[in-house]
């Protein structure tokens, strides 16, 4: 009987924790397909002629909102392409290679991490201005970049750690390459790791809105976040828009994640036990 009511007390605490987490999203998403006049009524639950698609009809007409989309997708891919392109030597090189100054690098890297984004906008917005990549896809792929870059690699450099060596030195007896070592004897074992690194650089682009308010000039270079932000700070605020409109910002993540969380949980787990 304690044994069950233990069970009891441990998921009706996880209920009330996860319902915390969950309700604004459902009332996102709730408001999201409510009139104007229903989601203002005051009423939680709305009659069946208060529901409508007119929102999200709405906020996928305008063009503007439609081109974010696509930049969002060409923007974060391009960011989770060349973190893990650099993450990957990277972590591999400081995993597995005894350089002068390596703790010191490390630390560096993981220090970096602490410090706020905006205190780097400054010099940033400079360097990018006289490049000339302000407003371009290759200045905020490579400012969102800087920021998903350290701590993939100091979390890939962690996977690496335990990873056998013996590989290593099996294959390179074998005549591989360093090169050759870690893109076809390593990646393929530490891919569950490389994903949820890559699943992180994904997330931190597509959720980022402080680079691209300062770098994206316009509609051009605009994500996601940037127009919703958009939306949601006009003079007369409409509230079902800026809820479809954050559901359309969601969606794809969730659907991302529903389609890899088997490979996340492996790689999460898989380098928490030090051989």
């Amino acid at each position: 009987m304690k044994k069950f009511q233990h069970y009891l007390m441990t998921y009706f605490v996880l209920l009330l924790y996860f319902s915390f987490l969950l309700l604004p999203m459902i009332w996102i998403i709730y408001s999201s397909f409510r009139t104007q006049d229903a989601i203002f009524s005051g009423r939680i639950l709305s009659a069946l002629n208060e529901f409508t698609l007119e929102n999200y009809r709405k906020i996928l007409a305008v063009s503007a909102f439609s081109k974010t989309i696509m930049n969002s997708f060409k923007i974060a891919t391009g960011v989770t392409l060349i973190t893990m392109l650099l993450a990957t030597m990277g972590g591999y090189g400081l995993s597995r290679y005894q350089v002068r100054g390596r703790d010191f690098f490390i630390l560096g890297i993981f220090s970096s991490q602490m410090f706020p984004p905006v205190l780097i906008l400054l010099p940033l917005y400079t360097w990018l201005l006289s490049l000339g990549f302000v407003d371009t896809y290759p200045g905020i792929i490579l400012a969102q970049t800087m920021l998903s870059l350290p701590f993939t690699v100091w979390m890939l450099k962690g996977y690496f750690d335990n990873t056998p060596r013996e590989l290593d030195e099996a294959a390179r007896i074998d005549g591989c390459s360093t090169f050759g070592i870690l893109f076809r004897i390593i990646f393929p074992i530490a891919a569950p790791g490389i994903l949820v690194a890559a699943f992180f650089a994904f997330m931190v682009s597509w959720g980022d809105y402080l680079i691209v308010s300062v770098l994206a000039q316009s509609n051009a270079t605009a994500t996601m976040p940037f127009s919703l932000a958009r939306i949601s700070s006009s003079l007369r605020v409409k509230w079902g828009d800026v809820a479809a409109a954050a559901v359309l910002t969601i969606v794809p993540t969730l659907i991302l994640f529903t389609l890899v969380q088997k490979w996340l949980v492996e790689g999460l787990t898989a380098g928490a036990v030090k051989q």
